[in-house]
Order: C-alpha cells, then structure tokens, then sequence
C-alpha cells in the first residue's frame, strides 16, 4: 500500500481530528494545512463549554460561559526556546477572537498587522472560563416593558466543568450546579449549613475542591451534589487575618495548593489606594494532615490571572524570573520574589532597565 499524502485524508478522519481541537487558534492553524483540509472543516466550530445558562439568583440576568485559552507563543528566531504569554477568548461563533491582556484579562487594542500563524509557534497552556452576567435593558412599549438588549454587569471566573457539569461560584459567594447538555435549565444549589460561602473552586485529579470564606477546604461528591470537609482551614497569623484579601487555588507539582494575597492600605496624593504587599502558597501534607508553607517555586514562575492561577516554567519565557510570583495590582503589573518578598512594578521596572531586560517581558509580546 503506497504512502498517504496529508491532503488525501479521508474527510471523516480530518474531522475525528478537527474535534479533538480545543481551541479555536489550534483550529485556523488546522486548517491552514492544505486547501482539502479548509475546505472541509468549516469556519464557524462549536465552541466547547460555551453556553447559555441564567443563574436563578439573578433576576432578569442573562449568564454566558466562554473559555478562555493561555498560550505560549514563540518564533522560529533568534531564540526559538523562548516565548511570551498570551490570552485568547471568543465570545461567540461568529466573532472574532479576542486577544486579553493575560493577568488582567482586558482586552488588548488590536494592532493593524496581520498574524500569519503558522510561521509562530503556539501551543496551549491552560483553558479557563468566564461567566458574564448580562443585564436586560428595557423599554416601555405600548403599555409594557420590551427587552431592547443587553449590558455587561459584572464578570465572575470561578469555574469548572467536569463531564459536561458546570459548576460555578457566584456573587453571593454560593456554588452552583447544572449540566451543559440539557435542553431544560436545572441548577442544583451546592451548600452545607457549616460552610460560611464559598470564594474558589477547582478541578484537582478528577475531584471539584471549594474554598470557603473561613479557609476551609472542602470536596463535592459528584454522586450526591453534597459537599464534605476536606481537611483544616489554611493556616492565618493573628496579625495577617485583616491583610488577607484574597485566597485562591493552584496545582504544583501535583499538589492541591492554596495561595494567600496579603494588602495594605497607603495613602498615595491624599487618596487611600489598596496595594499588595506580599504573597504566601500553601501545600497539603498527607502525612502531618496539615497546612505547610512552600518557601521556594524553584524554576517556576505562579501566573495569578484573574480567571486561573497556574505555573509556569520560567527558562521558557522571555525575562520571566524564576521562584516568582506575577500578578495584576489595580492598574499595574506586578512580581513577588519569594526568596526576598520584593515586589517590582511594571512602571518602575521599565524606568531602570530596557525593555530586553524586563521582568515582565513575557506578556509583551513584539507581533502584537
């Protein structure tokens, strides 16, 4: 039997691969093979996990999932070894994806140039979710209000889908429940009379953990919709309980981890500005049953994105620093160095060094 050629492949087979995509660069970059390839996989592809379903503790509410993809993105020179990190979401089949600032998650003024995909290197790092929380607005017509549209009222990104369940944090700091492809709009409400509200959620080695206001940990049985404590709340000094103002998820090195953000509050030009001022992670230990504080990242660097938190190795990026912590502080860019707890600002950073030498060069990428 002689030797297939790539543009030879049975259609079937094209689109067993095409559907085995997970996101919708991958999918143009697919389809830039050959001309039967194109052809045969259409334009518009189901977005997967993206979809309709109105919470039903928001009144006249309209609630869109859509993922939102993380990738490295390098070129072929002068160091095809390094790369940036980029952010992409499309809201709905017939828009344009939309390129997101990676921490921040606003959106990134296109540029005029055209991207040719496949002269970069992209490869996919980690895919999140953002539930949007759309408001009717209504006019009186005749007597009676007419929904006219909608607008944007708030974003929320604590999310999972395991399965095709979706389950999601919201405002009021409870988790629901409901299946992604059911015709008829079911929400489950997920709650214990011990827990006192819920702040995150993840998807850990095939198990849904949620992080309460108090600390706590605990685990969804899938089975029951139930939810159990999972073990001891994250460890809080006396003096850091007021400064913790924000604790979320992240996997390291196959742990459940936890991290704490610490704040303060300075008066900058008469006007009282809330800044972080450090950072803390925690990991289970299995056999001491309790919390213990990871000093060191070793050669990774932790993205606190605004949707997700996950490592990165730091030698892959450009200017990344390793054992560090970056994240989003209001307006600004940010890093935590563990090894010292110094924080460097983007504006600062950039004001003594060049632009080459930044630490936050990563996210800066020069195509865009």
């Amino acid at each position: 039997m002689g030797k297939v050629g790539w543009s030879d492949l049975h259609e079937d087979l094209i689109v067993l691969l095409a559907n085995n995509l997970s996101s919708n660069i991958n999918l143009l970059r697919f389809r830039s093979i050959c001309k039967p390839w194109r052809s045969t996989i259409a334009t518009k592809k189901r977005l997967h996990n993206h979809f309709e379903r109105n919470l039903p503790t928001f009144k006249k509410t309209k609630t869109v999932v859509s993922p939102t993809t993380f990738f490295r993105v390098t070129l072929p020179s002068p160091c095809p070894n390094k790369g940036w990190l980029i952010k992409n979401r499309q809201v709905s089949e017939s828009s344009k994806n939309n390129l997101l600032c990676p921490l921040s998650g606003k959106p990134i003024t296109p540029s005029d140039k055209t991207l040719d995909l496949m002269k970069l290197g992209v490869s996919e790092i980690r895919q999140s979710y953002n539930v949007q929380y759309l408001t009717e607005i209504t006019k009186r017509v005749s007597g009676r209000d007419v929904i006219v549209g909608y607008k944007s009222s708030a974003n929320s990104a604590r999310v999972v889908f395991l399965n095709n369940m979706f389950f999601v944090v919201d405002f009021k700091n409870e988790i629901w429940c409901c299946k992604s492809g059911e015709e008829s709009i079911r929400w489950t409400r997920i709650n214990n009379e011990e827990a006192e509200g819920f702040l995150d959620i993840i998807l850990h080695k095939g198990k849904v953990y949620a992080f309460d206001l108090t600390g706590a940990i605990w685990w969804i049985s899938l089975s029951e919709l139930s939810i159990y404590q999972f073990g001891p709340s994250t460890p809080l000094d006396y003096y850091d309980i007021d400064n913790c103002k924000e604790k979320r998820f992240v996997e390291y090195c196959g742990d459940l981890c936890v991290i704490h953000r610490f704040c303060k509050k300075f008066r900058v030009n008469r006007v009282l500005r809330e800044r972080t001022v450090g950072f803390k992670v925690y990991k289970m230990d299995k056999n001491l049953v309790k919390w213990v504080e990871v000093s060191s990242l070793g050669d990774k660097a932790l993205i606190v994105a605004t949707d997700s938190c996950f490592l990165v190795l730091a030698s892959e990026y450009y200017g990344c620093l390793e054992n560090a912590i970056y994240f989003n502080d209001g307006e600004d860019v940010s890093v935590f160095k563990l090894d010292d707890g110094s924080i460097i600002n983007k504006q600062i950073d950039s004001s003594s060094s060049s632009s080459h030498e930044s630490c936050f060069q990563m996210f800066s990428a020069p195509f865009l």
